[in-house]
């Protein structure tokens, strides 16, 4: 900087003094944590980093406290799973802040509304209006009969009645303060006899606050290379905050990294800060006071092994491979015409409560020095935790020890044992003493393992006799407001991108020769991607590399790939099954994909039946994969997570693995002698200069709230690549209706006639008159403009399908929305954003779906076999939505075509699909791409799922028969085979002492 010219540089040394400076003061400690099994990491306190978002004046407004009421499910905190939960671990207290700030209500307390009536609130809720979007403020309250005279009152508990909370007028310590004297009745429950919430008396006036946290836990590499450097990353995001938020890197918050240490050691550190009676103080900018908050975890995403791990779950492997539910067994137990027809089902859930229980018999099968014993247990239940394993091995091995050394070995036996005369029973009696004293010996000593955390433990504490979590067990299975079994929700990215994808991909090219596959990747290079939010379809990249694809890429194929499975491509085993195949996968995936729920009990219904057809599928293609794929079981699942948690992909991780380059980076810089600490220590460092030029405030050193000067803040407000490089992501507000002009050089200024009338059209302009009086289009020179933004905010370009609104025809679900391909125009003379026209060619819907692709068939809508062109203001597209041309319906050819390379034309050719002149459609219906809004949109039979098969059972229990058949025929060949093998070793056996 001083070689620039820089003025006013500081020293080196005086900037490393700043910054320690600004990292004591912003108090983000990175501190170390020696796990139950004794391996060291460091951690940044879950409590310090959710800390910053109350002081951040980005991320503050957007925290939502309250459960909301809304017809749309789109948020975390909308869904049922918090509208069911326990109310002591949700928002205890409500306060009017703009008109009473002083008077906080709290639940279970006793208060008084406007019209003098005394209430309790049980549960504080934010009502959303469907059609205004309105926010009310209300409480589900218990109503109480208050006796002024005896002071006695009584408490309806058997109706809960809704109120408006700006109707509370009087909470308890004015009550008390008027000199009430309130004594409950004996029918009042006992929570009742303490007038105050707990919490109130802790809090000592500060405001309250709960937050719900998603943590996420993964092995990453820490090179940027290929050569595999393992570390263990806990990452956390808060739920109060919108999924359009947490899409962002900004909001994610990191907690722990180790290269030694498990996920389940980590997250006994991150636990530490979190639970119902942990609070933190924070400084709310938005209040402009300290107030106290608390932090509950809620859900646990993961890929599918690490939510094994997570859930004590013996892994994907196992018998009972489901960690949700107890599906599976043995094999032949599945092959049963009821075992099998299980796996089509979510079975009995599994619950922590049990899953501790069946941890603490396996300890206490440990110290009996029976392996095989343990081993059967956890096959049998599926329950195998990873910290209790290592407990366990050791129990096994001092147990197998102590047993031949007081009871096998003749020289140190039990005195007892070595009396000749001590017989049969008597004998086995005295036994069985020695193995009870071995027993009780080795559970003192586990409880007093590990000793680094024993010690700390009062000396009159229960816990110093009990098996504990955290020390010898999994803790999230203790976490107040998680069950791991069920908050473990099934995401996507791995159970059904990199899940039921994969398979379809996998059965489909595997079949093909060489041939079949490049003629794949010719009609996938051929698909239209506008309206579908994706890139150009790469064909021959996908089959090339068909055993390494991601993510996208099977994201890409679900939503284009069975438009092109035309006959000549299935004529494998599989034949047209494969097809229904790749229809039901797109179908499920577009569904699954939603981010807002307007009809949850329609939407869960569709959801089950295109389940239950891929599942049925899958079983009439190949029946074993139902037993062998344990992520089709998985698949199941999904239906109860979003009716408790919300749509899918609000648990999505792919924000997290973005996440992960940060981590990468700072991996690399580090010097790898101390990574935990190190990768720590410097992200600590990134979340304190991000809190403070994003605007937060922190204490500073003389005990006030202070932050960053307004040019510091206004640098990140106006630098797009400083809020870039710090996952900030300004969300661009696009106004509906407006119109991108073309660039400068590129304009035309051309006639109405010119713009907008072609030979063979039919043209309504009444259209826009009706809504315009001041246009005369003819009077009036125009250009073509580059783009509009429809109503849903898509950006629509010349050739992109849309639905519009007719303003000749009433509004209504079937006909006044068409789809249409648009051509758009702007006044020359009055060129604003809002001024625009557009020409749509109006195409009509098939009144029933194609029976082959199961969508609606899009043709043109004809006057006397002329086409129909409306003239339309911008502000009627409603939203685009891609369609696919019916290639194998117009005969589309295989032809040669110029190659582009480097944005110019070369001499070289390539095969592509030239489409015919036929002009029909596919809606395309495995579009993820406002997938709700079509649905919403076309007539409800063109989109509802229909069962493939009428009877299910039926149909499962011939798909177990074939598959009995076939596995007993492959065991017995196995079972011959091995005899075989014997037969012959036991031959040579008996040869070689001839031969010698």
């Amino acid at each position: 900087m001083r070689e620039c010219g820089t003025p006013d540089v500081p020293s080196f040394s005086a900037l490393r003094k700043l910054q320690t400076k600004l990292t004591t003061e912003m108090g983000i400690q990175t501190t170390r944590h020696v796990s139950t099994l004794g391996n060291e990491f460091y951690n940044n306190g879950a409590a310090q980093m959710f800390n910053l978002d109350w002081a951040n004046p980005l991320v503050r407004p957007h925290i939502r406290p309250y459960v909301e009421v809304s017809s749309t499910v789109s948020e975390f905190y909308q869904a049922e799973r918090l509208m069911s939960m326990d109310v002591d671990l949700l928002q205890l207290m409500w306060v009017d802040f703009k008109n009473s700030p002083g008077q906080h209500f709290y639940i279970k307390e006793l208060a008084r509304l406007r019209d003098g009536r005394f209430v309790i609130p049980m549960k504080w809720l934010c009502i959303i209006d469907k059609e205004t979007g309105a926010e009310t403020e209300c409480a589900d309250v218990y109503h109480v009969d208050y006796e002024i005279t005896t002071g006695v009152a009584r408490l309806h508990v058997d109706e809960v009645v809704r109120i408006l909370a700006a109707d509370l007028t009087s909470n308890i310590l004015y009550l008390r303060n008027q000199g009430l004297k309130i004594q409950f009745d004996k029918t009042a429950p006992e929570w009742t006899q303490e007038l105050s919430h707990p919490v109130r008396l802790k809090a000592q006036g500060q405001p309250t606050f709960t937050l719900g946290l998603m943590s996420w836990v993964d092995d990453v590499s820490g090179n940027r290379l290929k050569q595999y450097n393992a570390h263990t990353n806990v990452y956390a995001a808060s739920l109060n905050l919108p999924h359009c938020k947490l899409q962002q890197e900004y909001f994610i918050r990191f907690g722990s990294t180790s290269p030694t240490a498990t996920a389940l050691e980590q997250l006994d550190g991150f636990a530490e800060d979190v639970g119902p009676d942990c609070w933190h103080e924070a400084y709310d900018c938005l209040l402009k006071q300290e107030i106290l908050f608390r932090l509950i975890v809620r859900v646990e995403p993961a890929d599918n092994p690490q939510q094994s791990e997570l859930c004590s779950h013996i892994g994907l492997n196992g018998n009972k491979f489901c960690c949700k539910c107890h599906a599976g067994g043995p094999a032949r137990e599945m092959e049963t015409h009821s075992g099998y027809h299980s796996l089509y089902e979510e079975g009995v859930a599994r619950t922590a409560d049990e899953t501790v229980k069946g941890i603490v018999s396996q300890l206490f099968a440990a110290t009996h020095g029976n392996e095989q014993k343990v081993e059967a247990m956890q096959t049998t239940s599926g329950i195998k935790d990873p910290i209790a394993q290592v407990w366990i091995q050791q129990l096994i091995q001092k147990a197998c020890g102590l047993h031949h050394k007081h009871i096998s070995s003749a020289e140190t036996q039990d005195l007892r044992l070595k009396n000749w005369k001590l017989k049969g029973e008597v004998r086995q009696a005295v036994k069985n003493e020695i193995k009870d004293k071995i027993v009780k010996d080795l559970m003192k000593c586990l409880t007093e393992q590990p000793a680094h955390r024993y010690s700390k433990l009062s000396e009159d504490s229960p816990l110093r006799t009990q098996i504990r979590p955290g020390d010898h067990y999994n803790k999230l299975l203790v976490l107040q407001g998680l069950d791991v079994h069920r908050d473990t929700a099934v995401e996507l990215l791995h159970t059904y991108l990199l899940g039921l994808d994969k398979y379809v991909w996998h059965v489909s090219h595997t079949a093909w020769n060489d041939a079949h596959r490049q003629l794949i990747a010719i009609r996938l290079q051929s698909s239209s991607v506008d309206g579908l939010s994706i890139y150009p379809v790469r064909g021959q990249y996908l089959v090339k590399y068909c055993n390494n694809l991601i993510g996208k890429h099977f994201k890409t194929l679900q939503q284009v790939g069975a438009f092109h499975l035309h006959p000549d491509l299935l004529e494998n085993e599989h034949g047209g099954l494969l097809l229904e195949l790749w229809k039901a996968t797109g179908e499920l995936g577009a569904l699954l994909f939603y981010h807002a729920i307007d009809d949850m009990s329609t939407y869960l219904e569709d959801l089950e039946v295109l389940i239950g057809n891929l599942l049925d599928i899958w079983g009439a293609i190949d029946p074993n994969q139902i037993l062998n794929k344990p992520k089709i079981h998985l698949l199941q699942h999904i239906i109860t997570d979003i009716r408790n948690g919300g749509p899918a992909i609000l648990y999505s991780t792919e924000i997290f693995e973005c996440w992960n380059s940060i981590f990468r980076m700072c991996s690399v810089l580090s010097n790898h002698h101390a990574p935990s600490h190190d990768i720590a220590a410097a992200i600590a460092d990134l979340e304190w200069l991000k809190h403070q030029v994003s605007g937060g405030w922190w204490r500073g050193e003389h005990g006030s709230y202070i932050r960053a000067g307004e040019g510091v803040r206004e640098m990140f407000q106006m630098n797009g690549k400083i809020q870039r490089c710090l996952g900030w992501a300004d969300p661009k507000v696009l106004s509906p209706g407006t119109v991108r002009r073309a660039a400068r050089k590129k304009r035309t200024v051309i006639l109405w006639e010119v713009s907008c009338v072609e030979e063979g059209t039919h043209i309504t302009v009444d259209a826009c008159t009706s809504f315009n009086p001041s246009y005369r289009p003819a009077d009036t020179l125009w250009e073509h403009a580059q783009s509009l933004v429809s109503r849903s905010t898509d950006v629509c370009k010349e050739g992109s399908w849309v639905f519009y609104d007719s303003p000749r025809e009433a509004v209504s679900r079937d006909t006044a929305e068409l789809p249409v391909s648009p051509k758009i125009i702007i006044p020359a003379s009055d060129p604003r954003s809002e001024n625009g026209l557009v020409q749509v060619e109006r195409f009509a819907v098939s009144g029933l779906p194609n029976t082959r692709m199961n969508m609606p068939v899009l043709y043109r809508d004809t006057v006397m076999r002329e086409r129909i062109t409306n003239i339309l203001v911008t502000q009627n597209i409603a939203f685009i939505f891609n369609a696919q041309h019916d290639c194998l319906t117009a005969e589309c050819a295989v032809e040669d075509q110029t190659v582009h390379q480097e944005r110019r034309i070369t001499s070289l050719t390539q095969k592509g699909v030239q489409h015919g002149a036929m002009q029909r459609y596919f809606v395309n219906m495995h579009a993820l791409h406002n997938a709700a809004l079509i649905r919403s949109t076309l007539p409800r039979h063109l989109s509802m799922p229909k069962p493939y098969f009428n009877d299910r059972v039926a149909k499962h229990q011939e798909f177990a028969d074939k598959v009995s058949s076939v596995n007993s025929k492959r065991r017995d060949a196995t079972a011959a085979k091995a005899r075989d093998t014997r037969a012959r070793k036991k031959q040579v056996q008996e040869l070689q002492p001839e031969m010698l």
